[in-house]
């Protein structure tokens, strides 16, 4: 056993003196191998499927859209030909969330009384919603005129509105300039309201 241990420590010696002449001050320069940076780490994309739910609708500036041939609800068409600004509401009051968005819009519409108009439509009667929210609108709401005229401003040929509760600002040129899908916040809310009104 000690053999074995003289024999390694020996063995370690020849190394290092092989190691140290090879270094020693006669031998000519090497080149130094350059410094690389690493390779950055691989970027892994994921499959993310990105379904419809975001409450965030697009900027729009875009005119507000009346069928020639069904129209629109008077209560709209009255405050387009007034050109006078409006924020036009679709609720379902069988949604919790109605309450909240309610109330955000009367607070804003309270502090600016007279400058511009709060239309609602509760279309709980005549639409089912599936697991993610979207509505379908039922038949029986074609069984009057209003009825059809707001079917057709739902229909994803006009306002394409496929969740509830829904705002539109539209401005006294008949204009829609702002949509949201959901709770809307107070302040955001008010800013839009100022952009028609001011």
């Amino acid at each position: 056993m000690r053999r074995i241990f003289v024999a390694i420590v020996v063995l370690l010696v020849a190394v290092a003196s092989v190691t140290l002449v090879a270094c020693g001050p006669d031998d000519e320069a090497v080149e130094p191998v350059p410094e690389t940076d690493p390779l950055p780490a691989p970027v892994v994309e994921q499959d993310v499927d990105d379904p419809d739910l975001s409450p965030i609708e697009e900027a729009v500036y875009e005119p507000f859209p009346v069928d020639p041939e069904v129209g629109v609800p008077d209560a709209i068409q009255s405050r387009l030909d007034a050109g006078q600004p409006m924020i036009i509401l679709f609720i379902d009051e069988t949604q919790k969330t109605t309450d909240d968005q309610q109330k955000t819009i009367d607070d804003v519409t309270d502090k600016y009384q007279g400058l511009i108009d709060l239309v609602t439509f509760d279309v709980s009667r005549f639409v089912t919603h599936d697991a993610d929210g979207r509505i379908t609108v039922q038949s029986e709401i074609n069984a009057d005129e209003t009825g059809r005229q707001v079917a057709r401003m739902i229909d994803e040929d006009n306002l394409d509105i496929r969740f509830t509760p829904f705002t539109l600002i539209v401005d006294d040129q008949g204009y829609v300039t702002w949509r949201y899908r959901g709770i809307s916040d107070g302040k955001t809310l008010e800013r839009e309201v100022l952009r028609v009104t001011e």
